[in-house]
């Protein structure tokens, strides 16, 4: 049945027109920009809050820019890190205690793990690196920690990121979680001065928030130069704590604009009631809205470590072979005949090697030998990313014998020490070494003076966008051949620098 009436503007009294087929004429909008109010649209909105804190939903909607594409954002990860280990990793973290003490055991670091009680005493884990807070990005830690007890009067537990100050006082800067016998809150300190999220409350914000003993919960804190949001996951879901917005008389959440990641906990105004202990599991750190192309090994070398070796090794720091460390100075290498089994010479991931020459001519020798660790559930794996190598030598005493020609090669992928490891399945499988020829070819001259370079025409060799990969428990080798008349006596020293990463 046909619309047989006028339809009519309540307004205007003007009549609608219609179209030759008799159907309502509607006149397409030209200028959207100046009348956008005649067009028809979808408005897109994402929850950020569920509505456990307040009963309603907190929704927000993406942005577009002036080019007309939706603002989007990736993560760059800056930090990650898994406490499962038993000694502290020195090459990523700082540690400083007032009489309060922590333990690191397999699975988590643990604050307090002497359950001590006594007043002005503490402990505070941060990192050595410092990340930063960069225009509209967010930077975002997430942390899994349970405790050991509930709340108790004169203890504090704080983490986030910012300046951690003393063991014994409070963060000097930064957006952080403090747990204190009030309860948790978000903190925003500006140079000391604090702004407080005030305590958490709990359901429909009924009463305040509270944790299971020894559950292990996410806590997530995203901040960026004007605000700071805190968040929970207890394993059904996150939820929205609180926020804090930009502090009145100030136009940022922190001073300093950028901090360390940081875990502490301290007693202090009297002793406390009883012992409580935070178990942290990992931590990741993460910086939203910023695009960075990097490799796979860049980043591994920023959240792992870079030329030092990886959490829950037995010695942090370096791995290279560089000599024998004594009182403040280093004794040089002992040198050493290589061969074609043994990592004669010592091991390292680069480094000082001294070879005595009198290798055989025509025979292999390994000059450095590296094992990527095997990994464990206290030491995580990682694949060694070769992109590169420097190598120079001299002689360091005089050759006897020669002249020959040091030809180069990597041996890379072998389970073991050895150049003769065979390939090999079933239940004992072992990998045999794969072989690349280097472009490093060195003339040393018949009896050929001390503290002179041995001369080669080239010291580096980059492999581009083809790097080796060495996986746990392989071997990573550098190897030379001598070709002409074997020396008899004398040493010449190698200096070795590969270009790597971890992944």
């Amino acid at each position: 049945m046909a619309l047989d009436v006028d339809i009519v503007g309540g307004t205007s009294g003007n009549k609608a027109e219609v179209n030759t087929y008799n159907a309502v004429k509607v006149t397409p909008e030209t200028n959207a920009i100046s009348n956008p109010a005649n067009i028809g649209g979808m408005r897109i909105f994402t929850e950020v809050d569920q509505g456990y804190i307040t009963n309603f939903p907190t929704l927000k909607s993406p942005e577009a820019d002036f080019d007309y594409r939706v603002r989007v954002s990736q993560d760059l990860l800056l930090d990650d890190e898994w406490f499962n280990y038993t000694a502290q990793n020195t090459a990523k973290h700082s540690y400083l205690n007032t009489t309060m003490t922590n333990g690191w055991t397999a699975g988590q670091l643990t604050t307090n793990s002497g359950n001590i009680t006594t007043t002005t005493t503490g402990t505070l884990v941060n990192t050595w690196a410092t990340f930063p807070t960069l225009g509209t990005t967010t930077l975002s830690l997430d942390a899994e920690i349970g405790f050991t007890a509930q709340p108790q009067a004169n203890t504090f537990i704080e983490w986030g990121v910012g300046l951690g100050g003393t063991t014994t006082t409070a963060p000097t800067d930064g957006v952080f979680f403090r747990l204190s016998s009030a309860g948790l809150q978000g903190i925003a300190s500006i140079n000391g001065t604090e702004v407080s999220t005030g305590v958490f409350t709990g359901p429909a914000g009924v009463g305040t928030w509270t944790y299971t003993n020894n559950k292990r919960y996410q806590f997530i804190v995203y901040q960026s130069t004007t605000e700071a949001y805190f968040w929970v996951d207890d394993g059904t879901g996150a939820v929205l704590l609180g926020e804090i917005e930009i502090p009145s008389g100030t136009g940022v959440v922190s001073m300093a604009g950028a901090g360390s990641v940081f875990f502490k906990q301290r007693i202090t105004g009297g002793a406390g009631a009883a012992t409580i202990s935070a178990n942290i599991s990992r931590y990741n750190l993460r910086q939203g809205g910023i695009q960075i192309a990097t490799t796979p090994s860049t980043q591994g070398s920023r959240l792992y470590g870079s030329y030092q070796a990886l959490a829950g090794s037995a010695t942090y720091g370096t791995i290279a072979r560089t000599g024998t460390i004594t009182t403040g100075n280093e004794a040089n290498v002992t040198a050493a005949v290589p061969t074609t089994t043994t990592a004669a010479l010592g091991s390292g991931l680069g480094g000082t090697f001294w070879e005595t020459v009198s290798l055989a001519a025509n025979t292999d020798g390994i000059i450095m030998s590296y094992q990527v660790p095997v990994g464990s559930v206290n030491s995580p794996a990682r694949r060694l990313v070769l992109r590169g190598m420097y190598l120079s030598s001299y002689v360091q005493t005089v050759i006897v014998g020669g002249p020959y020609i040091a030809e180069w090669f990597l041996a890379f992928g072998h389970t073991a020490v050895s150049l003769a490891t065979a390939e090999a399945g079933g239940a004992t499988a072992t990998k045999a070494p794969r072989r690349i020829a280097l472009p490093f070819t060195q003339v040393v001259t018949s009896a050929q003076a001390v503290s002179t370079l041995v001369s080669q025409p080239t010291q580096f060799v980059d492999f581009g966008d083809a790097p080796i990969f060495i996986n746990p428990g392989e071997f990573l080798q550098l190897c030379t051949r001598h070709i002409g008349t074997a020396g008899t006596t004398g040493t010449v020293v190698h200096r070795v620098t590969p270009v790597y990463g971890w992944e």
